[in-house]
């Protein structure tokens, strides 16, 4: 049996708030902020977008690491052949 619980606007906000937070933090990945919050990854990053969040810095650090291997020329592929 399921029940429905209605919860003040102001404390829906404040969890809102506080996983979007986490996922700043690199606390929680963004498919398990999304899961908490009960909706698809797609409208997490909607959320995260309106909201203004700010990426990880462990997800800033990779993209960054990424463009620089781009940049010269560098493929994931070629970096695990040379592991």
């Amino acid at each position: 049996m399921s029940m429905r619980v209605a919860v003040p606007e102001r404390l829906r906000e404040k969890f809102i708030n506080d996983v979007l937070d986490m996922y700043a933090r690199g606390e929680v990945s963004a498919a398990r902020a999304a899961s908490m919050l009960g909706i698809p990854l797609a409208q997490f990053y909607e959320l995260v977008a309106e909201k203004g969040t700010p990426m990880p810095d462990v997800l800033n650090e990779s993209l960054l690491k990424e463009l620089k291997a781009i940049a010269r020329g560098e493929s994931r592929r070629e970096e695990r052949k040379g592991s």
